[in-house]
């Protein structure tokens, strides 16, 4: 089934061209074009044409996108793929945090280009989350509060490497060689003492914590 995505930006020229560079992508299906005069709107539009994906400028209104309730997309389950990192230098812990409940499963750096635009699209379409490293040490200058006082088990530390590298709960059994179940509870002993909910929080609370534990390759 092909991934039906929505483009919201405020600049009419740049939705445009998003809407030209996917609209003959393999798999994806162009669900509607919006160019942020009615931020909210927009938003209602996207969720009456059962998009899968909302692609959105970072320019555009993330104010109105905070201040709306936490359930706000429970029932579309709409994921926003934000693109540019200059519009949200403001944003603290509890915005972040706030951004990520209303559906925010990742941020593209203006710099990106259409391969990483696709292999970005490709991954939140599987449920993952986008998150680019420099994208990931910008936000992280951004946040003001201090880690949080917790001891990690060496067990958890290497499961949190792992998931700052991108890899999934079955790539991580493998080569912990422990059972898939393990990992899973692993992560919600981790995601219980730092008081996170996702691998997106877990990774920029992570970093705090274990500054050095992303730094390996795949």
């Amino acid at each position: 089934m092909a991934l039906r995505l929505a483009i919201c930006c405020g600049n009419s020229i740049f939705a445009e061209g998003l809407k030209s560079l996917l609209d003959k992508e393999p798999g994806i299906e162009i669900a509607g074009v919006f160019h942020g005069a009615d931020f909210l709107n927009d938003l209602n539009k996207a969720r009456e044409l059962h998009s899968d994906v909302l692609l959105m400028d970072a320019t555009v209104e993330l104010n109105t996108l905070i201040s709306l309730p936490d359930d706000y997309f429970s029932r579309d389950r709409l994921k926003i793929l934000l693109i540019g990192d200059s519009s949200i230098k403001y944003i603290i812990n509890k915005n972040l945090q706030s951004l990520m409940a209303k559906g925010i499963v990742g941020i593209l750096p203006p710099s990106a280009d259409s391969e990483l635009l696709r292999k970005a699209l490709k991954a939140v379409a599987l449920g993952e989350l986008w998150l680019d490293r420099a994208t990931l040490m910008k936000l992280l200058a951004c946040m003001k509060q201090s880690a949080p006082n917790v001891r990690l088990a060496q067990r958890e530390k290497e499961i949190i490497s792992h998931i700052c590298q991108g890899y999934r709960n079955k790539e991580i059994a493998q080569k912990l060689n422990i059972s898939e179940q393990t990992v899973k509870s692993h992560c919600n002993r981790i995601y219980k003492k730092l008081g996170v909910a996702d691998r997106l929080q877990l990774a920029l609370y992570s970093h705090k914590l274990m500054p050095n534990q992303g730094r390996a390759e795949k």
